[in-house]
């Protein structure tokens, strides 16, 4: 009787085991190595608590952390799968799960970014994700705590659908005539022209917008005046920047149009490198400059052609009109824009026979920027400058009034200015010329709003002359090297 007790309790657990159907929950991967392994394996813990919490334990087993590493061979292993797992449904065939799931830890900017997937092993199809980010860890806690059980939740509702049974496979002597596909299962219909519309609108933006942040963060590590923070790997930065965000503006249930955009990305990003295998940001300006985005239109058509969750419903973007006057405004003002200048002047005056001791002095004026294009800015300025030397009888400090020309060379937050100058001398002194015209030559970093760089100017009018006692006439020039600070506005 004991035997034949047990032997049904061992059916039962089986037939129990059978019906569940196995979450792995990978361990969180910060591939930057600046969150801790113990918060990250908090983080773990946590997503892995909030599954046991919303699933139904009939249906569903989550995977131990020990019962994951007994798979893979060994913990080493296993942090080395999660690490480099490309394909979190490959992983989670060699696991043997049913369903994998994994967060990622990224930056963005000074934030704290993170990611979690949720997809489903036998088919590779992704469930769901979600994104967020926070100034700290205790912020994406937070985010987790909020959005992943609403992940679990949708998990339900997807997987509550029934699966056909497998049909049996006919013996190897019969040749059947292949069964017509499946159709496909739709959580929920889209149009394809609200899909193109939002892609062809908010794609160049998004792509322009991660690669001026790429470059303003490598522009930034690289100068004396930037943070050193370590920086993810410049493709990576930019595939993971610009599909993230073009993620968030698709309509529900065209998640899966975001893989021709990545390989979109993946085209433009191969044409910019460089000949070690990097990334060329000047290359890459150029390269999404050249892009054509109708070719990625074309195919996201041709994808939903064959697509039966796909409709063409007309699709006008909302407010198409509304902002177009706010809008002008904008685009006029990143065209012009004013800036506030001022700093310090260390200034000689230069002859054949050498100069004199530099003399200290002040700058204060104004800049508008006209910018051109992207690369190509004009600025004309005014600005109040002392210019002048020290010699045996003192300082010999005048006052001008210049009104520079430059052509500005802006790349990303550099910017390299050259061009000429006119100066009128304020001073009621006649022993000297009261005109100064020359040419300018600079650099500056914008940084956010704010402006630092430094100029010299190489005076081409004589200033002053005089006659040595053998009777040799000396010509003075102006020369000034300035530092400024400044405000963009």
């Amino acid at each position: 009787m004991n035997k034949i007790l047990s032997i049904v309790l061992f059916l039962t657990f089986a037939a129990y085991g059978q019906q569940q159907e196995r979450i792995a929950i990978m361990h969180t991967v910060d591939d930057l190595d600046s969150v801790g392994f113990t918060d990250l394996g908090y983080l773990t813990d946590k997503l892995r608590d909030i599954a046991g919490q919303i699933l139904p334990q009939e249906r569903y087993g989550i995977m131990t952390q020990q019962s994951i590493v007994d798979r893979l061979g060994s913990q080493e292993r296993a942090e080395k799968e999660c690490r480099e797992a490309t394909c979190l449904a490959d992983l989670g065939r060699k696991i043997s799960a049913d369903y994998i799931s994994q967060g990622h830890i990224g930056r963005f900017s000074s934030k704290l970014t993170i990611k979690v997937e949720l997809y489903r092993v036998r088919n590779s199809t992704l469930i769901g994700s979600f994104t967020g980010d926070s100034k700290d860890l205790e912020g994406l806690l937070a985010i987790l705590e909020s959005k992943a059980p609403k992940l679990f939740e949708d998990m339900q509702r997807v997987t509550d659908k029934p699966v056909p049974p497998p049909k049996p496979v006919p013996d190897s002597d019969i040749v059947l005539p292949a069964a017509p596909a499946a159709n496909k299962e739709c959580e929920s219909k889209f149009s394809i022209n609200e899909l193109t519309s939002k892609i062809q609108s908010g794609f160049p933006t998004q792509l322009k917008d991660c690669s001026a942040t790429l470059a303003k963060n490598m522009a930034l590590a690289a100068s004396p005046f930037g943070k050193k923070t370590e920086l993810k790997e410049p493709k990576a930065f930019m595939t993971e920047c610009t599909i993230d965000g073009i993620k968030q503006k698709l309509p529900l249930g065209a998640e899966e149009y975001a893989k021709p955009v990545e390989a979109f990305v993946q085209n433009i990003l191969n044409l910019a490198s460089a000949v070690g295998g990097g990334l060329d940001v000047k290359k890459l300006s150029s390269a999404i400059g050249g892009m054509n985005v109708n070719d990625l239109i074309s195919e996201l058509k041709a994808k939903a052609a064959n697509d039966p969750c796909v409709t063409d419903e007309p699709y006008e973007p909302p407010a198409a009109f509304e902002n177009v006057g706010e809008d002008e405004k904008n685009d006029d003002k990143s065209i012009l824009s004013l800036g506030f200048r001022g700093g310090l002047n260390f200034s000689h005056l230069s002859s054949d026979n050498g100069s004199y001791n530099s003399a200290v002095g002040s700058q204060l004026g104004l800049v508008l920027d006209i910018a051109l294009s992207d690369l190509f800015h004009v600025q004309p300025g005014l600005t109040y400058i002392q210019k002048g030397a020290e010699d045996s009888n003192g300082n010999m400090t005048s006052h001008y009034i210049e009104v520079p020309l430059l052509l500005s060379l802006k790349f990303s937050v550099l910017r390299v200015n050259a061009g000429p100058y006119f100066g009128i001398c304020l001073d009621a002194n006649t022993s000297h010329s009261f005109s100064d015209f020359g040419l300018n030559a600079g650099l500056g970093f914008d940084i956010g709003m704010f402006y630092i760089g430094m100029f010299y100017d190489y005076g081409l009018t004589e200033f002053y002359s005089y006659s040595s006692p053998s009777g040799r006439n000396y010509e003075l020039f102006n020369r000034t090297l300035g530092l400024n600070l400044g405000v963009n506005l």
